[in-house]
């Protein structure tokens, strides 16, 4: 009955606070308002200024979110939405304001108990600290609030940039903010554009190296004014970008082939600096262009605001001279009779061969199978022995969750026990049911990084290939520091080789008299990695192992494997 008037409550709340568009879906012209929008994991509630008592009781049931920053701006700004901006372990939402307006921000939960707790700061164009950690300036009770909160100030800085930051002195892990950028002008600025070729890559305004492919630059831009090449010589084009950290890019290409015209879109809210462009979307000669702006649908922002940068694919030369069918037929004969001479002579080597290639591919084979199913029970042993630590502990609660989650993971490792290859999908949902597991032990945190141009369904990799080095991550590493343990798992793609990374901030590399690294689930891994390397010689493994600091780094690379 208790869970149930909590999920009413919950719901009786939220149908007062009303919901506001993300900034990745905001598509039109929405003013900001006569209300305070507070972020919460990753969406946008607005509070009407006139009755800010919504939020106590919305605070009364969100105990774990100690506090809540509210922004008022002007209620007439339009298009105020920006990128979330990454800071440690946190990210904040931050907000574009167009014109010359203040902006008002409000610390919800700091109350007369626990304000001397907090402290705060002003940082302008992320350099000069305009406000030191400092108490918070004085607790209101403005706006409809039936409880006081905290007032950390009305900030206007046109031109610039400014951060409010705001965390507990007893708990750093209590800490919030938000960025505010005046900022008038969104236009993308390219620093640099790189051509990558099959043999070499080059700046385009390297006019030295760049194989004529552009002579003329616009003076204050940069961009290229007579930018062409060669079909098929071009692998990708990379655009490097000012520094744009509020402001995500969207990426358009536009074509015009054999007098058809196309427009693609290639990427939406692109927060990096930089943009790889892949070469098979513009692999026919024609007219193109690429157009850079900030995130929304095309046409939206005016021209002053796009970025073009205009090429052109020109077809491949043809040599004058041609030969006639007549004039070449005495030189293919020779050539088909010299051909056969030769593969008369070579067949029975080549039979040869390829028979011993396939006898060692199945020893190879076995020896990979042999070395999986010593891994399993390495894995379950491991897991057990968790269980029983819990069970002598007289954590019996815990020993059943262990256990319950245990039981998942194992039907999903034997299930999969005779495949050796598996989705790289597949792959992360036994690693993250496992780091889960381990999670409800020793307290740690965790986080599963994959790039999203990945294909995780359709990608395919050795099974359990990252499992023992995550296990030693925990076992030997995080489990030492316990809630302060961090673990990162990463998956990217380079081309067309898959990069895995395990990071932890543990002391679990050991290392024995001959410098080679001790451990059994590491030997088996490093065995299973050269039968791998045998049995895809087109498709290499390679496997780093490195102390960084205080922690571990492994770097797993998986080459054509994409």
């Amino acid at each position: 009955m208790k869970s149930k008037f909590f999920v009413w409550l919950t719901g009786l709340i939220l149908s007062f606070i009303s919901p506001l568009p993300s900034p990745a879906q905001t598509k039109q012209d929405l003013s900001f308002g006569n209300h305070f929008t507070f972020e919460y994991k990753g969406a946008y509630y607005g509070v009407k200024d006139t009755n800010l008592a919504q939020m106590s009781a919305f605070k009364m049931i969100n105990t774990k979110h100690p506090i809540w920053l509210g922004v008022k701006l002007n209620p007439n700004l339009v298009d105020f939405f920006a990128s979330s901006v990454k800071s440690m372990s946190k990210e904040y939402p931050s907000y574009i304001i167009s014109d010359t307006s203040a902006a008002i921000i409000i610390a919800y939960g700091i109350t007369k108990a626990n304000v001397n707790d907090y402290r705060y700061h002003v940082v302008e164009n992320d350099s000069i600290e305009l406000v030191p950690w400092s108490k918070l300036p004085m607790l209101q009770q403005k706006y409809g609030a039936i409880e006081p909160y905290g007032f950390l100030g009305k900030f206007k800085a046109p031109g610039k940039q400014l951060l409010v930051e705001v965390l507990n002195t007893k708990n750093y892990d209590i800490r919030q903010g938000v960025v505010f950028d005046w900022k008038p002008n969104f236009k993308p600025f390219v620093t640099q554009i790189e051509i990558n070729r099959t043999k070499d890559y080059f700046n385009l305004d390297n006019i030295k190296l760049n194989h004529g492919y552009a002579t003329k630059f616009k003076e204050h831009t940069g961009v290229p004014l007579d930018f062409s090449f060669p079909a098929d010589s071009v692998v990708s084009i990379r655009l490097y970008y000012k520094h744009h950290e509020t402001i995500p890019y969207v990426v358009y290409l536009v074509k015009n082939v054999n007098g058809k015209k196309d427009t693609t879109q290639m990427g939406y809210y692109n927060r990096e600096n930089y943009y790889d462009i892949d070469g098979k979307f513009y692999n026919k000669p024609g007219k193109y262009e690429i157009i850079i702006q900030r995130a929304n649908e095309l046409g939206k922002w005016p021209e002053d605001q796009v970025l073009r940068i205009p090429f052109e694919v020109k077809p491949l030369p043809v040599s004058d001279k041609k030969v006639s069918i007549k004039q070449a037929l005495p030189y293919i004969i020779a050539t088909l009779t010299g051909v056969v001479l030769l593969f008369g002579g070579y067949y029975r080597r080549n039979q040869v061969k390829l028979l011993r290639a396939a006898q060692e591919k199945q020893t190879a084979g076995l020896k990979l199978q042999s070395i999986r199913a010593q891994l399993n029970p390495h894995f379950m042993f491991n897991a057990l022995t968790s269980i029983q630590n819990l069970v002598n502990k007289n954590d019996i609660a815990g020993a059943n969750h262990y256990l319950a989650k245990f039981a998942g993971l194992t039907r999903q490792v034997l299930d999969t026990g005779n495949e050796e290859l598996l989705s790289l999908e597949q792959e992360l949902a036994i690693l993250d049911d496992y780091l889960q597991m381990e999670q409800l032990r020793f307290g740690f945190k965790y986080e599963i990084i994959t790039d999203p141009d990945l294909n995780k369904a359709n990608i395919e990799i050795p099974a359990m290939l990252l499992q023992p080095f995550v296990e030693n991550a925990v076992k030997h590493g995080v489990a030492i520091v316990k809630e302060q343990g961090r673990i990162e798992v990463s998956v990217r793609g380079q081309g067309h080789d898959i990069i895995l990374t395990i990071k932890d901030n543990g002391e679990w590399i050991e290392v024995n008299n001959a410098g080679e690294i001790s451990g059994y689930g590491l030997k088996l891994s490093q065995q299973r990695v050269a039968l791998l390397n045998q049995l895809y010689k087109d498709q290499p493994v390679s496997l780093h192992i490195d102390k960084q600091g205080p922690g571990t780094v492994v770097r797993i690379r998986l080459s054509n494997w994409i």
